[in-house]
């Protein structure tokens, strides 16, 4: 796709790659990884009829007597008969013979007898009122939490079975750059190496490599060459142009690859490429973003973030719609990207928006797409929020 809108190439890096093999992990393991398949509950929970109060499981109409305890984690061998009773803490599974549950507050004891009102069937949880064996807890495609992986625990599961991460060598191209120190006669301080790989990493990544390397064709494909058997995802910065000394676009044609989207019409980010190496008969997404900091950041949430999503088998996000506080213009043709923040449904964009800027970017929440045109204030636009 050659200069296709901000959709077309969202859509392209959406769907142009396959969702990598599946893991079986422990679920100590499994917190923000994505399911590979339905998640289903072995087990009815609760497994057994228990109590929801800490008290006393009782027969009948009281006064009941006293004749001993449910141990918790245990099932009782006592049977209850009619005016009698056991202690009973929250989570106990039910003696048979109980007809309803009394919380300890709501009674008084007197000579082993226990006295207090009840109601039929009360603080008494049915088994399988949570989930009955083989309800789907999760779908595929969703990135598990701790909560999740406290109910998959729950449910029976030792292990689940997750998407493997995409291994990502990331490649920073640019001799003008330096990595220390404040930058003097003509040098720029690199500002994206602190950020991709972490960004990656958010985005469910794995980082097999992140290399700085110089402005050179030979350089840049013997690079390439050696990491092709090791990762599924190559990404680049700079370079990505057609000036004498962007050597992005001639190593992928060397390297006999497909394109799937290159350049899109939005502002920053234009020069942003996608495409497929295939080695083995294995596909390799390379994704190539351009130089600036803000393009390049605008580039990985806009087509990076859903190809990652893409090879996890993520459930697809549908964007958010937003309304301007003020209007806004894009140049003729092209959507715009902007950094700002939302209160509630309402963006308000930040300062210093240049392309090669980074204040803005860094106290923004995420972008707002803004269409073609003039975009009036009160006029709705999409959200792309940060991780």
């Amino acid at each position: 796709m050659r200069e296709g809108t901000w959709d077309q190439a969202f859509d392209s890096a959406s769907h142009s790659f396959a969702k990598l093999v599946a893991d079986q992990v422990a679920l100590k393991d499994a917190i923000d990884r994505y399911t590979a398949e339905d998640v289903l509950s072995l087990c009815d929970l609760p497994a057994f009829e228990t109590s929801s109060m800490d008290g006393w499981a009782v027969s009948g109409d009281g006064p009941w007597k006293l004749i001993g305890e449910v141990l918790t984690g245990k099932v009782s061998s006592d049977v209850l008969h009619y005016g009698q009773c056991l202690a009973i803490a929250t989570g106990g599974v039910i003696p048979q013979g109980t007809t309803s549950v009394i919380p300890w507050e709501k009674t008084s004891e007197k000579d082993g007898q226990i006295f207090g009102e009840i109601e039929a069937g009360a603080n008494i949880r049915p088994a399988g009122m949570e989930s009955k064996t083989g309800d789907v807890l999760v779908t595929a495609g969703t990135r598990i939490t701790p909560p999740m992986a406290g109910l998959f625990a729950a449910t029976g599961h030792d292990t689940i079975k997750v998407v493997s991460q995409p291994r990502v060598a990331i490649f920073f191209l640019g001799d003008e750059l330096i990595h220390s120190g404040v930058p003097q006669d003509g040098a720029i301080r690199d500002s994206l190496g602190p950020q991709l790989p972490a960004l990656l990493t958010k985005m469910g990544a794995t980082i097999f490599s992140a290399e700085f390397i110089k402005d050179d064709l030979d350089v840049l494909y013997t690079e390439i060459e050696k990491v092709l058997d090791s990762v599924d995802v190559i990404i680049t910065t700079g370079g990505t142009a057609d000036g004498p000394r962007d050597y992005v676009k001639p190593v992928l044609k060397n390297l006999s690859a497909t394109m799937v989207i290159d350049c899109v019409k939005v502002r920053p980010g234009y020069h942003v490429l996608l495409a497929r190496l295939s080695k083995k008969s294995r596909d390799i997404a390379f994704l190539a973003l351009p130089g600036n900091p803000q393009s390049a950041l605008a580039a990985l949430y806009s087509f990076g973030e859903p190809l990652i999503g893409s090879l996890l088998g993520a459930s697809e996000k549908k964007l958010a719609e937003v309304e301007l506080t003020s209007s806004l213009t894009t140049p003729e043709g092209f959507s715009r990207l902007v950094p700002g923040i939302v209160n509630g449904k309402v963006f308000t964009p930040t300062a210093y928006l240049g392309s090669a800027m980074l204040r803005g970017v860094a106290h923004a929440q995420g972008f707002a797409l803004i269409s073609p045109g003039v975009n009036p204030a009160g006029a709705t636009t999409w959200w792309i929020p940060f991780n």
